[in-house]
């Protein structure tokens, strides 16, 4: 072909895709240049565990696979599994007895809790009744179990509501009863969990924001790194003793964001842990993040997992193009390498607490998936599962883009325009080794996570006009 017929091709090329990429059909002249190259140079790797939290108003198997996350995060604790004091006897079983014969434990009524919960739901202890989804954590756990999906359950004395009402006796823990009682929940938790049954619940958070009072924790911090030592010895003892082969982890301190105590964690009880986790809803998460990664520099956990196990929001937005967009970003950045990087995260939440309530879920109390969970889910592909990520150098900051490899081959380029004017971009990817044929996908308001082309590399070159406010994703194949 020559240069003519090249460039006259290439012009039509560019035109087709603009048309296909317009959400009214219509064609429109891009007013900036953006041009990206991609190298075959591995800089890191993405987010290993991209997830969501539960929400009381649903739990749906296929909500969680048409995502592709592979974490979920729940909150139990003694409000869900333990509304009165099991065995009725304040202190008992003591922690040597239960060493002794950990059938002590009256299990059957753990077995019915977990299996045929109060009024038919698992979120019992969270709202109205009418509205909460019908199931029990015997099922919410077969599932997780069945879809390769990593649980990471919080483990509690109280709620938000300062539930249950037996239990604020130990809230804090200050007794040797009050001691046992703790030491025996949270045996149980494990033990029921991953002994009397195979669930795979190896990951356990101590609490849930226990330097914000309005969630439940009635101690100080003192206290609460004594609560996250107890909680340590009891989940030991259960793998020690009786799954040697299996590894299990500890989050704290599960602190909401901008808080200082994960320094105070990192430095005071160190050894009861093995994973940093804290809560950030920043607009950019990456100066908390940046943060939390220079206090565990010098630590033992410099190179610890840091997890975000809530990020998003809780005061509504999901329905935001603005918000969905930086969405994106956010999931970028945390799959970038260097000071920002995150190993594993939970998004606020899957489905809302509460019809009428502001922690709005992905997911609405009627099953519409709202704006954000497109988004959501178009970064997920691009990032999921530690995937290699590739040098990209972008002529423009306009533009914030990530490119990864996974185990086949493919190569994922995710990129977001959120100016308001549209883009147009080049993608050099002559470097590697890869088919001419491509899939595009768009989110912006009027396409949400679609394919929109499946175009053809010009000489190692994708070329197309983004809209304003969007976000696009490329699959490429391996050639080889």
């Amino acid at each position: 072909m020559n240069r003519l017929l090249k460039f006259a091709f290439s012009l039509v090329l560019g035109c087709w895709i603009s048309i296909g990429l317009s959400s009214t059909g219509q064609a429109f002249s891009p007013s900036f240049k953006a041009g990206i190259t991609i190298y075959n140079t591995v800089t890191g790797v993405s987010t290993r565990y991209i997830g969501a939290c539960e929400g009381n108003l649903n739990f749906d198997r296929a909500d969680i696979a048409d995502l592709g996350i592979n974490t979920y995060r729940l909150y139990g604790g003694m409000s869900r599994w333990e509304r009165e004091d099991d065995d009725g006897a304040y202190g008992l079983p003591t922690i040597a007895q239960i060493k002794a014969n950990p059938d002590v434990i009256p299990w059957e009524q753990w077995d019915a809790v977990m299996t045929n919960p109060v009024g038919g739901s698992d979120y019992a202890f969270s709202g109205t009744p009418a509205e909460l989804w019908q199931g029990s954590a015997r099922t919410i756990f077969e599932t997780l179990k069945q879809n390769h999906i990593r649980p990471v359950l919080t483990i509690r004395n109280s709620d938000p509501g300062w539930g249950p009402n037996w239990a604020l006796q130990l809230n804090p823990p200050r007794t040797k009863d009050d001691w046992n009682e703790w030491w025996e929940h949270v045996f149980a938790t494990a033990y029921w969990l991953n002994v009397r049954n195979d669930y795979h619940v190896d990951d356990f958070e101590i609490h849930n924001e226990p330097d914000n009072r309005q969630q439940g924790w009635g101690g100080n911090q003192a206290d609460y790194f004594e609560l996250v030592r107890v909680a340590a010895d009891a989940i030991t003892y259960v793998y020690r003793t009786y799954l040697p082969e299996r590894q299990f982890h500890i989050h704290a301190p599960k602190t909401i964001g901008g808080s200082q105590w994960p320094a105070d964690t990192l430095k005071t009880v160190p050894a009861y842990f093995d994973t940093i986790n804290v809560h950030n809803y920043d607009r950019d998460i990456s100066l908390y993040v940046r943060r939390v990664r220079t206090w565990m520099r010098g630590t033992v956990h410099a190179r610890s997992p840091l997890w975000l196990g809530e990020w998003g929001t809780y005061t509504g937005g999901y329905n935001s193009l603005n918000f969905s967009l930086n969405l994106i970003k956010n999931m970028i950045r945390a799959s970038q390498p260097g000071d920002t990087y995150v190993y594993g995260s939970h998004i606020f939440s899957l489905y809302g607490w509460g019809r009428n309530s502001d922690f709005e879920g992905l997911i609405d109390a009627d099953g519409r998936r709202r704006l954000s969970y497109y988004a959501f889910r178009m970064a997920t592909r691009a990032l999921q599962g530690g995937r290699t990520v590739l040098l990209s150098t972008p002529t423009s900051s306009d533009t914030l883009t990530i490119t990864t490899r996974d185990e086949t081959g493919n190569v994922y380029v995710l990129l977001v325009n959120d100016q308001n004017s549209p883009h147009q971009i080049t993608i050099d990817v002559s470097q590697l080794n890869l088919s001419p044929e491509y899939t595009l996908w768009e989110f912006s308001k009027s396409a949400h996570d679609v394919v929109v082309a499946h175009p053809q590399l010009n000489e190692g070159k994708a070329s197309f006009s983004s809209s304003a406010q969007s976000a696009y994703l490329l699959q490429l194949t391996s050639n080889t």
